[in-house]
């Protein structure tokens, strides 16, 4: 991951009382290096939020993907915070990526789904592949992850 993108995914950790924040994953299918997540969106005033629930913006979304596309960086999901130090998997959460995946499913077939908890720790932070065959949790390996030089 590049460290742009790691540094919003930590600057938007939900406090408490807060709410939801959120935004698209990208990565750079070209880079030689591998797939590196290289660009994590910040959350979007035009994104509806409260504490327990987030519905990013159609319209921010599609010029997010039309912007990164130009870059050559390819859409490969959503993230968003949790209120709870180590995130879980909700079934609202199932809901909500996959039908974000059907309203991207040109850009994006298969959704990678993160969700950043409260804590700073390695448990603060949890991803999941969403498949028509099943949801897979991320298995996290020391280092949970590299960053990259942007």
């Amino acid at each position: 991951m590049s460290a742009a993108a790691r540094d919003v995914l930590h600057a938007n950790r939900q406090t408490p009382g807060g709410i939801e924040r959120g935004g698209l994953l990208f990565v750079d299918s070209g880079d030689v290096r591998g797939l590196i997540l290289s660009l994590v969106t910040p959350s979007h005033p035009d994104d509806k939020a409260d504490s327990h629930a987030l519905l990013l913006s159609d319209t921010r979304c599609r010029v997010e993907i039309e912007t990164a596309n130009e870059r050559g960086l390819r859409l490969i999901g959503f993230w968003h915070s949790h209120p709870e130090t180590v995130p879980h998997l909700s079934g609202k959460d199932i809901a909500s990526f996959k039908s974000f995946g059907r309203r991207n499913h040109v850009d994006m077939p298969w959704p990678v789904a993160v969700i950043v908890g409260r804590s700073t720790s390695v448990d603060g932070l949890k991803a999941w592949s969403i498949r028509p065959s099943g949801i897979y949790a991320a298995q996290l390996v020391a280092p949970v992850y590299t960053c990259v030089s942007d």
